[in-house]
């Protein structure tokens, strides 16, 4: 099934008016410059945090799914660890909510 979301890369921009006022930042798509989030919420060091960890999110999913492919060649290898198996959870469980 194709992705339902906007294609990354995606990056953040701050905008700042004519009187030094910043706005909530934006999370943009690179390929066709259109608007994937705009992050607002408690403060402007949080608004740009939660827009850091939004506009990364491409890649930190296409990581998930590395990481996968991954520990699962290492468990059909039986080269398997708790730690591994946790790890292979928790990046099926983010690609899980992440791709619905």
């Amino acid at each position: 099934m194709p992705a339902s979301h906007t294609c990354p890369p995606w990056h953040m921009e701050l905008y700042i008016n004519e009187t030094d006022k910043k706005f909530p930042p934006n999370i943009i798509g690179v390929r066709d410059n259109y608007p994937v989030a705009t992050c607002s919420g408690l403060d402007e060091e949080t608004d740009e945090a939660n827009g850091r960890l939004i506009a990364a999110a491409p890649e930190l999913l296409a990581a998930c799914e590395a990481a996968v492919v991954a520990l699962l060649e290492d468990y059909a290898s039986h080269r398997d660890s708790e730690a591994k198996l946790n790890a292979m959870h928790l990046c099926w469980a983010a690609r899980i909510k992440a791709v619905k």
